[in-house]
């Protein structure tokens, strides 16, 4: 088709074609060439047109990544301002990413959307601030309310260097923020708004804690006596339960997601402690990061929970980003696996082993002749660390002892091939990438 047969088109159909060519809001590409902003740069008719559609111009992104961009931080200004302006009396998307480490550009960024907070329905900062105060960076938005605000993502990408430091924001509300995820910082002092999100995500990077116990212990105090409604929640914590009451609990209703980050340096009890910590009926998936295998072998050894119960839990999944090589310098845990007349897990469909020691001994307490801790069990995922060999070995004995009620394996290729130690049906095994399950877990 010619440019003058475009032209030709209606206003509406014109408009309609650019529309069909932006990304949908949750996709991040600020280096690519919008097609709005290209089309408003072609030719008169097609700059009048697309400039005067406000829907054209609701998802703003702003990217700093390259040491060059510097010099050029008054363009990005003056793109965000033209954004601004042209999306009125629209709501937007805002999306600033600020990865060199220069405060500048990022403050004029975080003050022109200040100006404008009342139309904002997203909110997405990236930044890796070479200042250990780099909230000062957002003190704009440390009053407002956001009436409009949805969904609210901060990520300090720096916080290998400044440390998990508390940031706060909207003080004065957002009535209808429903997901929220800082990275690297934590909404403090507890804001308003919390009480109205169905997710939340709250996540150290690598290894990194909260500022203090203290601030840690607010965290869990107000999830376990605030009326919350998650569905969602993402918790990085490295808890005492020896400074914790015995009834001590997090009690969420709504809660069907819950994933934690430990500190892989505790005990064998430990996992049985945060599972145990969890109240929460509704819960269908738990993935737990920074457990090991001795962990899940205790807890498997149960009859039940001092305190909770997962009557509904369909996937527990344990993750250990690190790998992990205990079994080399720990005695083997005893095994005592028995007929469990209360099933830990009644519904779980889903289980999920990722780099933990003892894994052979995990795969016998499982698959072995014995009677399962769940009935319902349908997959197995397996990608060890270490001892590959034994790995193998077990399971190839579980398929070869219990033929008929082994469930679905999904080993890493490096576990699987080659394929001549396995002696089971073809059918019952698949190939995963752990790299697919590790990722959401392994920084921003």
């Amino acid at each position: 088709m010619s440019a003058l047969t475009i032209l030709s088109l209606p206003n509406e159909l014109l408009i309609a074609i650019a529309a069909a060519g932006q990304e949908d809001i949750s996709t991040h590409s600020s280096t690519a060439q919008k097609v709005e902003w290209t089309l408003s740069r072609l030719c008169r008719r097609l700059r009048n047109t697309v400039v005067g559609a406000p829907t054209l111009w609701t998802k703003i992104e702003v990217s700093c990544d390259r040491l060059k961009d510097l010099a050029h931080s008054q363009r990005f200004s003056e793109i965000l301002r033209l954004y601004l302006r042209r999306s009125v009396p629209l709501n937007v998307a805002v999306f600033l990413r600020e990865r060199v480490g220069d405060s500048e550009p990022l403050t004029d960024w975080i003050i022109q959307v200040a100006a404008e907070i009342n139309r904002v329905k997203w909110l997405s900062v990236v930044l890796a601030s070479a200042e250990d105060d780099f909230t000062q960076e957002f003190a704009p938005l440390r009053c407002l309310a956001a009436p409009n605000l949805l969904h609210l993502e901060i990520a300090n990408i720096s916080v290998e260097s400044t440390g998990r430091r508390p940031l706060e924001l909207f003080s004065a509300g957002a009535r209808k923020l429903s997901f929220a995820r800082m990275y690297g910082c934590f909404p403090s002092p507890i804001p308003p708004w919390v009480s109205t999100l169905t997710h939340l995500q709250i996540e150290n990077g690598s290894h990194q804690h909260f500022h203090s116990a203290a601030d840690e212990m607010i965290y869990l105090s107000l999830i376990r006596t605030q009326p919350i409604s998650l569905v969602y929640l993402h918790l990085d914590i490295s808890m005492n339960f020896n400074t914790l009451p015995t009834d001590y609990q997090i009690h969420i209703p709504s809660l069907e997601f819950f994933a934690v980050y430990i500190d892989d340096t505790e005990g064998q009890e430990y996992l049985r402690d945060i599972m145990d910590f969890v109240d929460c009926p509704a819960l269908t998936e738990l993935v737990v990061i920074g457990s090991h295998g001795d962990q899940l072998l205790f807890v498997l050894n149960m009859s039940r929970f001092p305190r909770s119960s997962f009557p509904v839990l369909r996937s527990l999944s344990l993750i250990n980003l690190d790998g992990c090589s205990c079994e080399q310098d720990m005695p083997h845990p005893t095994r005592t696996l028995s007929s469990h007349s209360t099933p830990l897990f009644p519904a779980l469909s889903s289980l999920v082993i990722i780099n933990h020691c003892f894994t052979p001994q995990l795969v016998k307490e499982i698959m072995g002749t014995e009677a399962l801790p769940w009935p319902s069990l349908r997959t197995l995922t397996l990608c060890p660390s270490e001892n590959i060999s034994g790995v193998r070995s077990a399971v190839g004995d579980a398929v070869r002892q219990t033929p008929q009620s082994i469930p679905i394996l999904r080993l890493s290729r490096a576990l699987l091939f080659p394929l001549d130690w396995f002696e089971g049906r073809l059918d019952a095994i698949e190939v995963f990438d752990p790299e697919e399950v590790v990722k959401p877990f392994s920084g921003y």
